[in-house]
């Protein structure tokens, strides 16, 4: 009987051995990773923003007084007639503090060939042409209205067409 103990323990020691021969066959050293450069990830291909997404983000800024961060969503010929940044932030006219926009809505959204700008002369193409429902309270009363939008698109998506008016009301957008 302690033969066929021995025998066992003989057989078991060898297939331990077999068993570690073949782990140490599939095992992989891991390589010093430090101090390594690695090529940094491809960035992802710039997302178009739909014209309505556009336009609800900078009517939301608006609305919050973010007058800064707007000034990156004018296109190069609003910028031009604005002057710079400060100028804008200072003249763009504010929403009042009892007023609320309450809802955006987009009516319709085509996107036409051309379309000339007839109160600045200037002609684009491939535009934007939304009509926007704004719904308004100022104080107890609130109210409705449609407004026509035009943006032309620039890198990665769109820019508005939001110049300065004499009246300090934003027109031509």
């Amino acid at each position: 009987m302690v033969k066929s103990l021995v025998r066992f323990m003989r057989r078991w020691q060898a297939l331990d051995s077999l068993f570690a021969l073949l782990a140490e066959q599939f095992r992989t050293e891991p390589e010093d990773d430090f101090g390594a450069e690695f090529d940094p990830l491809p960035s992802p291909p710039p997302v178009s923003v739909a014209p309505a997404t556009f336009e609800r983000r900078f009517m939301k800024l608006h609305s919050q007084g973010k007058f800064e961060e707007m000034w990156e969503m004018l296109a190069e010929d609003a910028q031009r007639a604005w002057g710079n940044r400060e100028a804008f932030v200072a003249q763009m006219p504010r929403l009042g503090d009892e007023t609320e926009v309450l809802d955006m809505q987009v009516v319709s959204v085509a996107v036409v060939e051309g379309w000339t700008d007839q109160t600045h002369h200037r002609t684009y193409s491939n535009v934007a042409r939304m009509v926007m429902r704004y719904h308004v309270r100022q104080q107890w009363r609130e109210w409705t209205f449609d407004r026509q939008v035009h943006l032309i698109p620039a890198a990665g998506g769109w820019r508005t067409l939001c110049y300065p008016s004499r009246t300090g009301v934003s027109a031509t957008r």
